[in-house]
């Protein structure tokens, strides 16, 4: 797992995937938020815009993916989420070949506060629990970069 600003996006040059999409992030005027997903490369890099209200921890489940890596990067508002190995949590729906997603149940090892302009990265063995309010349900703006797992 990775959290970081999109300040520092030139610190991830080597990666040619992850530096595409936070160079992409980067060059959006700011607070805005695409109306559709977009495919970069086929099958390698693409995202979504999300829009949600986040909600008590309680209404929140852990998800992972096994085929691409989930970089979340927040245009508007405050989302907490919460990570985990997968490893160390009971699975609650079995994965998804097709959907690329499974759930587990279990405790996070960690927290964060993800503003606008911040951005982490979730890899296969990152359960991660997303759409966590801080104090009281808020608005999200965000969007998902899904990055082929190599």
């Amino acid at each position: 797992m990775i959290f970081d600003s999109i300040d520092n996006k030139d610190s991830y040059k080597h990666f040619p995937l992850l530096f595409q999409a936070l160079d992409f992030l980067s060059n959006l005027p700011e607070n805005t938020l695409p109306s559709t997903g977009t495919i970069l490369i086929e099958d390698q890099l693409f995202f979504n815009p999300v829009t949600l209200v986040s909600k008590p921890e309680s209404e929140c489940i852990f998800e992972a993916h096994r085929k691409y890596i989930d970089l979340h990067y927040i245009v508007e508002g405050v989302e907490r989420i919460g990570t985990a190995d997968i490893t160390a949590l009971t699975e609650t729906v079995p994965y998804s070949e097709e959907k690329d997603i499974g759930f587990f149940a279990g405790t996070a090892d960690g927290y964060y506060n993800l503003k606008p302009g911040q951005f982490m990265l979730c890899f296969p063995h990152d359960a991660h629990k997303v759409a966590i309010m801080s104090d009281r349900p808020a608005p999200i703006k965000k969007i998902v970069f899904k990055i082929k797992a190599q």
